[in-house]
């Protein structure tokens, strides 16, 4: 892999043109146009999580879920954001997008994503061989409805409820009075 110190401005270009097809391509939801900014066999890697999309079939059904889930995804690159890292590239996105069709067994809830998202793009010389995405799960839960933030009222009473911690403490306050 290409080392900082070497990677001469030639390929530096070639890269970040590379990314910007790859963010271009995804913002048409054109599967084939992003497939082919990788180089065969490349795959791709969602954290918080740890999916992993390993060659270009995978990659490929984790696009056309993506595109399915999220008709009007439009990924926004802030400005001045890629840098550039050894043999990898870095983007800061804002993903936006509609709930429309079903995400990872989750069914369409209609609600509105716009989730910060750091895309690592790896690259074996001039050619990209994994897009590492991260992002934060528990934003993109709240904003689909199916989790709560744990600050407000309603997350607070959920997690009163489903943690045994917080139900236990106060419970075993109370018997360790009564034994009194």
């Amino acid at each position: 892999m290409t080392e900082t110190a070497d990677v001469d401005a030639g390929l530096r270009r070639s890269r970040e043109t590379t990314v910007l097809a790859h963010l271009e391509a995804e913002n048409q939801h054109d599967v084939a146009a992003t497939l082919a900014t990788f180089k065969p066999g490349a795959g791709r890697t969602e954290l918080p999580g740890g999916e992993i999309a390993d060659g270009p079939d995978a990659v490929a059904d984790t696009y056309r879920e993506l595109f399915t889930a999220l008709p009007d995804l439009h990924f926004d690159i802030e400005p001045g954001s890629l840098c550039h890292h050894g043999d990898r590239v870095i983007s800061e996105t804002r993903v936006r997008g509609t709930h429309r069709g079903p995400f990872r067994g989750l069914p369409p809830t209609g609600r509105r994503v716009d989730l910060p998202v750091v895309a690592v793009f790896e690259f074996d010389g001039p050619d990209l061989v994994c897009e590492h995405a991260y992002y934060d799960r528990l934003t993109l839960f709240i904003q689909l409805g199916v989790a709560r933030d744990p600050n407000s009222v309603t997350g607070r009473v959920i997690t009163l409820l489903n943690h045994p911690l917080t139900v236990g403490r106060p419970a075993m306050r109370a018997r360790r009075l009564d034994n009194s």
